[in-house]
This record gives C-alpha cells, structure tokens and sequence, in this order.
C-alpha cells in the first residue's frame, strides 16, 4: 500500500505583511510551514499505514525551503519525500501545479494520494480534484473519515456537505482531500526530527518527470493575477453595558436589530435587451425546496455582466429542477437547461462533471459561475482540468476590465488581500462564495425558455451509500438570515442555550 500526501509549503500568515506603496505583499524573511490542511491529511495518512502496511510518501512541489516542510513531513511518520523543484515552475497556477504533480503521481504509481482539502494560502481547493481528472481516478473530497480494503481494492469514507455527511464508496486507486478533522493537529518531537534526518528527500526537475516549459509556470497557466488589494480589518469592537444577564441579552438584541440589512434594500435586475452573445452561464445549485440562495445570488450577477457582454443568461440545472424554472426566470435566467438523466441524482462527480463538461463543450458560453459549496467545489475543478480551462475559486465579486475581461475577485491569505484573476482561455470560469453577492428582486413577470439536454451516460465510480442530513430546518435558517450569534464555549455547552 502506497500513499503520497501532497503538502504545500506556504508562507507563515501571521508573518506577512502589505506594503502600500508597491501594492505587493512582503514576503522577504517571512517565514514558511507546510499547509496545516496537508498536515492533517499526512497524520490520516500515517494512521492508515500502520493497520495496512506498506509506505508514505510526501511530495511538495515548492522553492528550495519546501525542503524543511518535507523535513516536518519525514518526522511526522513519512517514509520518504519527493520535493519537486524547479525554476520553470514558478509561477505555476493550480492547474499547472496539478499538471506537475500529476506527472509525479504517474511514475509513483500511488494505491491512494491525499491532499488537504484546501491550501492555507489560497485556499483554493482545485488541485486535488485537478489532478484526479489527469489520472483519470476517482475522488472523494472533504473526507472526514476513511477506511481501506486493500485486499478489494475499495475506500469507504464519510465526507462532508453543505446538508451534513454522506457515506461514499469507491475504488482503488484514489485521490481522497481530507477535511480538517480526519486526524488529529500534532507536532514533531525532538527524537522524531532526529530520526528525520535518516529519511531520504529526492530532488526532481520538471524534465525528469516529462515536463515541457510550455506545462508549468506562468507559459502553462491559464490564469493570472493581475494585482492585489489590501484588505483592511474593520471590526466594530463595541462594549455594551448592563445591570443583569437578562438586560445585556436585550440590549445586545435590540443592538443586532438595529445592525440588520434591511430586507427590501435588494436591487432590480436589468433590463433585457438585445442578446446575440455567447451566454452567460450559472449552474444552480438546488435543496429540497428548489433553487438555493446561492442561486440566486450568482444570477443576479450574471444578469449583471450579461447586460454589460450583450449576453442571455442560461442556468444550467443538474438532475431534478425543471419544475423550479419559473423562479430561476425570475431570478434573472433567460433560458433554463436541464440535464436530467440516470446518474444525476444523487450527486456524484462522475455523473456531474460529463454533464457539465459535454454542455460547455456544446454551447460554448462566455461564463460559467458555480457555487463555492461542498459540491462545487468538488465538481468545477475537474471539469477545469477535463476542458483545460482556467478557473478561480471562491471568488467574492467579478466585473469587467476595460477590454471587456471579467476580473474575478479572489480572496487570499486568510481575506487579508484580495487578488482580480484575469484567464486566457474561454469559458471564463469561477467558483463564488455563497452569502456574498446580493440577490436581485425577483421578477415575476419574466419567464424563461425551458431546454433539456443530452446527458452522457457515465457510471459512477464514487458511489454514495448512506445520507446524515444535519436538521434541515436550522440549515435553512442559518443561511437565510440576517444575523448569526456566534458563542464561545465558555457557556459550557450546548445545554446552556436558551431553547
């Protein structure tokens, strides 16, 4: 049984700084640690190897510090590690950072290959299921708990959604991302970095694994960042005042009142005007009572753009929703198309990305937007790489540049920059974070034409075996409201919650 872990080498976030004079982040002399997602990722790794055997092996593709990361990484309990260096991959993006590991990856010949479920820097979450779909392997992403039959050849893991938990079931070889508490946060003793230094650390260029200048680096990455801004902290920090438990609780709640968006502060969506362009696409992301708010959200942004591109604005509805189509409509969608067929429902990645890669590849849209969710970003990334599209993830705003480009606006280290990504391929594509975007009025008096579409049909190699649905009517709440009480545990649990 062998694992690769990849793990990213990232700057310490503490440690960085802006300066606004060169509108760059300071990086000189800030220190490096290895993504703490990956870590975790390597810890499940670790577990794993001593009830099945055989060995794990850690690969960073990084600068020359990289090489203390995989020093961590050796004293944590890997095997060996492979530290993919050089020059001509700077400037890579995710989706040449996943051609270059994924040229790795194929000599290794990995029974499994972990990735935390995002990088601690850009927090993207693309490359895992990049490099599934150059392996052409099955993925599970945001795995919380995984077990092996090696003797099968199967995974079974629970991975986490936006509805709660699922049990999924999968062949070997695999690329599973872990959620942060497949395992648990540790750190090396002092015997175990000694230790460390026994471990052998490979060194490879990007020839040795196949790779061509035009693969990697800024010549093999479809997008770019085309400037960063500084994200001022502007937290209110206010103190209120009270004689009792009972008078602070009001107070507090009259003064969250008085801080609530007003509800009727939503704008109208443009006006329809001539729309010869090709389209701008949404894919909806639907729950049990129809189209999510996030839904909603990106339509009143695509309506947006549109009018600015002489576009429609189409939704794309994956499996069950045509019936929801007079409220996409009056969302902002010209034209709803429906992909209905064996395999949709439930989700499965499989299923989903030949869907949606086959309507790209058939209508050709400007924009595709997708729901930074559980399942989107399961979904958009591999069918980035499948189209060879660039794509920005969990993306807050988007607007066009003066040439008529959409910049989509990427958050990174920890919110504390934000970057506009700029691609050189067409669709443009991005993941938006949900409760970002303000969702347009809805519009009634709109309607939309209904299309269905082919879909491919492709089996599904991650199957899901049970559902643990969190209390559906707390999830809507929670994502419909206005206000969001957060409380420390020094209330001492649940139980003190008032009912």
């Amino acid at each position: 049984m062998r694992i690769v872990v990849c793990v990213k080498w990232v700057p310490a976030l503490g440690s960085l700084r802006f300066d606004p004079e060169t509108r760059r982040l300071v990086r000189e002399g800030v220190p490096g640690e290895v993504s703490s997602f990956d870590l975790r990722a390597l810890g499940a790794a670790v577990a794993l190897r001593a009830v099945h055997g055989g060995e794990v092996v850690a690969l960073s593709m990084g600068p020359p510090g990289a090489r203390d990361g995989l020093v961590e990484c050796l004293a944590l309990g890997a095997d060996r590690a492979l530290h993919l260096l050089d020059p001509l991959l700077a400037g890579s993006d995710t989706l040449a950072t996943a051609r270059a590991l994924a040229a790795v990856l194929a000599r290794e010949q990995p029974d499994l290959v972990f990735f935390g479920r995002a990088s601690t820097d850009a927090e993207t979450g693309q490359v895992g299921p990049e490099v599934a779909e150059m392996l052409d392997l099955p993925q599970v992403t945001g795995a919380r708990r995984l077990e092996l039959d090696p003797a099968a050849r199967t995974l079974v893991a629970e991975r986490e959604t936006d509805e709660g938990f699922e049990t999924v079931t999968g062949p070997l070889p695999a690329v599973v991302t872990a959620a942060e508490d497949i395992a648990e946060e540790r750190f090396p003793t002092k015997a175990e970095r000694q230790a460390a230094a026994a471990k052998p650390i490979a060194s490879l260029g990007a020839a040795e694994v196949g790779l061509a200048p035009d693969d990697v680096g800024a010549r093999g990455s479809p997008t770019w960042v085309a400037g960063v801004e500084h994200v001022p902290s502007a937290r209110r920090g206010e103190v209120l005042a009270g004689d009792s438990p009972e008078a602070l609780a009001r107070a507090l709640g009259k003064r969250l009142r008085a801080l609530a968006p007003p509800r009727d502060d939503r704008p109208a969506l443009p006006a329809r005007g001539g729309a010869s362009g090709p389209p701008v696409w949404v894919v909806a992301e639907m729950g049990p009572r129809g189209p999510k708010p996030v839904t909603a959200e990106l339509l009143a942004k695509a309506a947006e753009l549109a009018a600015r591109l002489g576009a429609p604005v189409e939704v794309l509805v994956l499996g069950d929703g045509a019936e929801h189509a007079a409220a996409l409509a009056a969302a902002g969608a010209d034209r709803v198309l429906v992909a209905e067929g064996a395999g949709l429902v439930p989700y499965t990645t499989d299923a989903h990305a030949a869907a949606l890669a086959e309507a790209i590849r058939a209508r050709a849209p400007r924009l595709v937007l997708v729901p930074s969710s559980a399942r989107g970003r399961d979904l958009a990334p591999r069918v980035a790489a499948r189209l060879s599209l660039g794509l920005t993830g969990d993306a807050i705003d988007l607007d066009l540049d003066a040439e008529g480009r959409v910049r989509q606006m990427k958050p990174a280290f920890g919110g504390a920059i934000v970057a506009p990504i700029l691609s050189r391929t067409r669709p443009e594509m991005a993941t938006v974070r949900p409760g970002i975007l303000r969702p347009a009025r809805p519009d009634p008096t709109r309607s939309a034409v209904v299309e269905r579409l082919a879909v491919p049909a492709v089996p599904a190699r991650v199957r899901v075996r049970a559902e643990r649905p969190l209390d559906a009517a707390a999830g809507a709440a929670l994502e419909a409201a206005d206000i969001v009480l957060g409380v420390g545990r020094g209330i001492g649990g649940p139980a003190a919650l008032p009912a």
